[in-house]
């Protein structure tokens, strides 16, 4: 019978030491009873993580990270929780006997039959006669047959049913082929046809090295040139969303978070050659225009984005529009490395000296705004007056895509601009001040317009702020000051000691709870506690699956929690809050209603009650 899923996880967890897990990652030093690291979530220069072998949890003193074996797991691989607890289970040799949902079913059905694609059509590309022109163009880029493998690259030649029939050979469905779009229905309705013919195949693949995609480059000689486009991507599947992944970052997370950057390219092979020369911080966007998906993905693993393009006016159209994406994320630093007009990344790269040219391109990268105001410089050194509108307008309105809760900084960088684009321009700087924040206005609007249309579709957690409910659920109206803080150190204290959650529950309603993220963790431990389970951290954690974000609530407010002493003490406390809470409640409704009852039997009745509510009446 298979373990209790919670179960599963106190086993995982009881078998993975904190401190043998980081250290795996970082050089530790014994501090005490403790170990201390530099910390690997902010730039670090002294040991500021704490690594406690006795609570088992981790916390960095400088930039707050915090939690327990999962969840370094889950910032240090990019994962989500379940993926961290598999990754755990594994290196401590726990099988895991997980019911899958059919969802969970159906994505494991698609990986495998990408993966079965992408084997077969690597062994085409290696052994396969047919193969031979995409091994001559692979050649004539100077792609090492080891950076071909590990980035598993393939072919597929030039028959319209070379796939489909290796598919019923070998007993794939071809319904499942349709659906990771490799194949698709023949417009006569008899069988199938491959999508990709003659082609070099490049896997995309997700931080986890999964394929989940492919791209198709057509070999320069094809007879299909003249009627088929030069890149070719995966249709839109449940695996593949093109807007969503960056090629090549399986490859790159470790080392940007070494390098302290990515670097953004346009293409497969710039992607490869740069990994293949010694600079494996390099990704690329998908055949498309980078987007708000992208930069998250990007805020994920570091702080700095390099954006690398050619000088011609094509690098410089791009290099504005990948600013504006970058511009609105506090968290993001944003530089341009120019590279020599005519140029892309793998030509320069496999060209004399171009290896020196392009890292010292990346070392050198010129800050964003720097670069968009030397290049209009440039483009208009004697401006006329509308010009110099115009030039004003577009640094401006790039400056003000920014949040105002920028680092400090940055804020220096925004006067240092203003400071010269008045100087050079001739105008006065309060000018230039108050159309910024003119423009800063309309940014601000466009933004709550938006924010009105995506609401729906948008959900998180603030501990400090009442929250939406995802799931419909009666609210009330949330309280704010003394409420907000009890209903916190309820949760806290109930997740460090879930023995009391039983006291809890006879004398807390969960409607006396206002915030709904607290609220759907407390309902939570109720249910866990009433099923006769033990509601602590792990239990809850299991719970919240479908809220990654209230999981790390959870586990942020028991760690709060555990410096709580004479727990019951607390409780009792926190019980006679909430009762002066719902007593005040009723006082104010009843003092309503007397205001409306007028001088009859009604208000001395409103009276009494008040009176024996416990407090004399105010009248």
């Amino acid at each position: 019978m298979p373990l209790d899923p919670v179960e599963q996880t106190r086993q995982i967890k009881a078998a993975s030491d904190i401190v043998a897990v980081v250290g795996a990652y970082l050089s530790l030093k014994p501090a005490g009873p403790t170990f201390k690291a530099l910390c690997p979530f902010h730039n670090d220069s002294r040991p500021s993580l704490d690594i406690d072998p006795r609570r088992q949890r981790y916390r960095c003193w400088s930039c707050s990270a915090h939690g327990d074996v999962f969840t370094f797991v889950q910032h240090m691989e990019k994962v989500g929780f379940k993926e961290a607890r598999n990754l755990l289970a594994a290196k401590a040799g726990i099988s895991l006997d997980e019911v899958t949902t059919p969802q969970d079913q159906a994505r494991s059905r698609l990986l495998d039959v990408v993966r079965w694609a992408e084997q077969k059509y690597q062994e085409c590309l290696l052994e396969s006669p047919a193969a031979e022109s995409a091994r001559r163009y692979l050649g004539a880029r100077k792609l090492s047959g080891k950076t071909v493998r590990d980035f598993g690259l393939g072919f597929a030649p030039l028959e319209g049913d070379w796939l489909t029939h290796l598919a019923t050979a070998e007993g794939v469905p071809l319904e499942l082929l349709q659906e990771v779009g490799l194949v698709a229905p023949r417009a006569e309705g008899r069988g199938f046809y491959d999508r990709f013919r003659d082609r070099v195949m490049f896997p995309i693949r997700d931080v986890q090295r999964r394929p989940i995609g492919f791209g198709g480059r057509i070999l320069p000689e094809s007879p299909l040139l003249p009627r088929a486009p030069k890149y070719y991507n995966s249709a839109e599947t449940p695996l593949f969303s093109k807007s969503d992944v960056l090629y090549g970052l399986d490859h790159a997370r470790q080392a940007a978070a070494n390098a302290g950057y990515l670097a953004l390219v346009e293409g497969y092979t710039d992607v490869m050659m740069a990994h293949q020369c010694g600079v494996p911080q390099v990704v690329a966007a998908m055949g498309t225009a980078l987007n708000a998906r992208h930069v998250r993905q990007v805020c994920r693993y570091v702080h700095k984005v390099v954006l690398v393009y050619d000088a011609d006016k094509a690098g410089q159209i791009a290099s504005d529009k990948g600013l504006e994406q970058f511009l609105p994320y506090n968290e993001i630093e944003v530089a341009i490395a120019t590279l020599p007009p005519g140029l892309d990344p793998c030509d320069l790269l496999v060209s004399p000296g171009g290896v020196e040219i392009f890292t010292r391109a990346l070392a050198t990268a010129v800050d964003a705004l720097d670069f968009s105001l030397d290049r209009l410089f440039a483009e208009n050194p004697n401006p006329s007056v509308e010009a110099t509108r115009r030039i004003v307008d577009k640094i401006l309105s790039r400056i003000a895509l920014a949040p105002m809760a920028r680092s400090t900084a940055f804020q220096v960088k925004v006067e240092l601009t203003v400071t010269r684009l008045a100087h050079r321009l001739g105008l006065r700087q309060e000018t230039v001040w108050a159309r910024l924040g003119e423009l800063r206005k309309e940014q601000q609007e466009q933004e709550r317009k938006q924010a009105a249309r995506n609401a729906a579709n948008e959900s998180g957690y603030d501990p400090d702020e009442p929250a939406e409910e995802p799931r419909g659920e009666p609210t009330q109206k949330p309280r704010a000051g003394q409420a907000a803080t009890m209903e916190r150190q309820l949760v806290e204290l109930l997740l460090a000691e879930p023995t009391l959650v039983s006291s809890a529950a006879k004398v807390v309603d969960i409607e006396q709870i206002s915030h709904t993220g607290l609220r759907r963790i407390l309902k939570e431990m109720y249910a866990l506690d009433s099923a006769g389970q033990v509601a602590d951290v792990d239990a809850v954690r299991e719970c919240l699956r479908d809220r990654p974000d209230l999981a790390d609530v959870a586990l942020r407010l028991q760690d709060v929690g555990q410096f709580m002493q004479d727990r019951e003490e607390w409780l009792g406390r926190i019980v006679k809050g909430f009762a002066r809470l719902q007593l005040d409640d009723e006082q104010r409704a009843m003092k309503e209603q007397l205001a409306t009852a007028g001088d009859g039997d009604a208000a001395m009745d409103l009276l009494r009650r008040m009176q024996k509510a416990g407090r004399p009446a105010k009248v």
